[in-house]
């Protein structure tokens, strides 16, 4: 299965669950939002948000499977999540209709890499 990386490194925002989100942030270039009754969450990239008085972790990559996945699919998040677990990589997952995305800390890039290289995993650009 081939994999993409997006751009530039993302940042996981805990926002005050009354926060008023506004409309600009319909022309960021990625974001992804989540609001339960206890909680909104915001994934943006680090440079296009200003998160620093909110919780947050930042520096975070993105790794999407470069396909469309049917839902009827199982078990493809777990060929990525349990080798990463199995090499002390933690992640961060979440899904659009089409897709599944993978965060893990920046750093452990090249070690993400390898490791799904080794699995032949295919990265396009």
């Amino acid at each position: 299965m081939k994999l993409k990386f997006l751009d530039k490194k993302y940042v996981v925002v805990k926002l005050p669950k009354n926060f008023t989100l506004n409309k600009e942030i319909l022309n960021l270039s990625f974001y992804n939002i989540v609001k339960t009754p206890d909680e909104l969450s915001l994934i943006v990239r680090n440079d296009e948000f200003n998160y620093t008085d909110y919780p947050h972790e930042d520096n975070w990559c993105i790794l999407k499977f470069d396909a469309i996945l049917d839902f009827e699919l199982t078990g493809v998040l777990d060929k990525i999540i349990s080798p990463l677990s199995e090499n002390g990589i933690s992640v961060f997952v979440f899904s659009s209709f089409d897709t599944d995305y993978v965060m893990f800390k920046s750093e452990n890039k090249n070690k993400v890499i390898s490791i799904l290289k080794s699995l032949r995993y295919e990265f396009v650009n």
